[in-house]
């Protein structure tokens, strides 16, 4: 049950530093030559992870997937226009980026709420 946890907050976490980054960009939107900037999708930072297998026989094989880092990159994001300055930052798109990511953290905090009180009904039995 703890790796839903995990798995949540990792989302959070996730959520978090794409909002920073939106808003990043939306300061610097009269910035002459600036580059917008977005993360790679959650999905990818979760296929870039290995998966690792619990032995808990002696006689269950080892995964041998290496320990990856859970860092999130920062990459430049596509843009619907670019000024005469070089300045690429369409307000329009990030605020929808930032919609988007306000309602993936609220699905979020939702899941794990549910979690939480299904395990909590669990443990009173």
């Amino acid at each position: 049950m703890t790796d839903l946890f995990a798995l949540g907050e990792r989302r959070l976490d996730w959520l978090a530093t794409r909002q920073s980054t939106i808003a990043e960009n939306i300061s610097n939107a009269n910035t002459p030559g600036f580059r917008p900037r977005d993360l790679r999708a959650f999905s990818d930072v979760l296929d870039a992870q290995p998966v690792r297998l619990a032995a808990t026989h002696p006689g269950h094989l080892a995964s041998g997937a290496p320990d990856a880092s859970g860092a999130h990159r920062v990459a430049p994001a596509r843009s619907w226009e670019t000024t005469y300055s070089g300045n690429s930052v369409a307000l329009e798109q990030e605020l929808m980026r930032a919609s988007e990511t306000n309602r993936g953290a609220a699905v979020a905090t939702s899941v794990m709420r549910a979690f939480q009180r299904m395990t909590l009904l669990n443990l009173k039995g």
